[in-house]
């Protein structure tokens, strides 16, 4: 079997097993708090990936446009937006792409920031996406940005030792494993590097791996609160965790609902 097929086996489980692993809804019931008595607003949310958070939106009536690059995660919201006549999708990588403009409120959620991917800078890169948030709402709109945030990164990045993140088995029966490995974390650039690696058995018994580099910049809370002030918001709620509770060592979210 070649690469490529391997890789379509891959993709497809990378997929299915998002899909069964990343089910949690706190962020849709924060995002509807926030939201309070507004109704029908136009909502724009980048790397909107399978709908986790798009497509309960829409059923609350408001009038959604999620971004994603990519097809395979998709193809599975277009399956659960049957019926739903308040849904525009995009297919675009979001560093390049024109987010558009006069939205109500644009999501950047599921640790967006740590979670790009591009070949510029990374800390450029997650400061672009809040100014582009900006630039994408109407004047009075809202930000809606949830990430990881860790008063002590070097305790939770660069662990030895690899790490299973995700394991389970597919709708096609490929069992498989997604793994960190090799994990450093450098305090002074916060950057933080290792391998993934996917290790699948194919339904037929046959076996395969891959690995691949990567490379996150982890932002502090001070630096995230920078970035949001400077472009022109005004942060008007902040919270570390999904009970309400505010921003301290022991939470480990960075909340925000900023305004235009």
């Amino acid at each position: 079997m070649g690469a490529k097929q391997y890789d379509k086996y891959l993709d497809h489980w990378k997929v299915d097993l998002y899909e069964q692993t990343v089910t949690e809804t706190e962020d849709v019931q924060m995002i509807n708090k926030l939201l309070g008595t507004r109704t029908r607003q136009r909502i724009f949310e980048v790397a909107c990936g399978s709908g986790r958070i798009l497509v309960p939106l829409a059923k609350a009536g408001h009038v959604m446009t999620g971004l994603d690059m990519d097809n395979l995660m998709l193809a599975k919201l277009f399956e659960k937006t049957q019926g739903l006549e308040n849904i525009t999708i995009v297919q675009a990588d979001a560093v390049t792409a024109n987010w558009g403009e006069g939205y109500d409120v644009v999501i950047l959620a599921g640790n967006i920031l740590l979670n790009i991917v591009s070949d510029d800078d990374y800390k450029a890169t997650q400061q672009k996406f809040i100014q582009k948030a900006y630039s994408a709402l109407k004047p009075d709109g809202y930000m809606y940005l949830d990430n990881n945030a860790f008063a002590h990164p070097e305790r939770f990045f660069g662990l030895p030792g690899e790490h299973v993140i995700f394991e389970g088995t597919d709708s096609w029966g490929t069992y498989g494993r997604y793994i960190l490995a090799n994990e450093k974390y450098d305090t002074q650039k916060q950057l933080v590097t290792g391998t993934r690696r996917y290790e699948l058995t194919l339904k037929s018994g046959e076996t395969f791996s891959k690995e691949e580099r990567y490379v996150k910049h982890v932002p502090t809370v001070q630096q995230m609160e920078q970035w949001i002030v400077d472009v022109g918001f005004t942060i008007e709620q902040r919270y570390g965790n999904y009970k309400g509770d505010s921003v301290s060592e022991t939470t480990h979210r960075a909340i925000y609902w900023a305004k235009k």
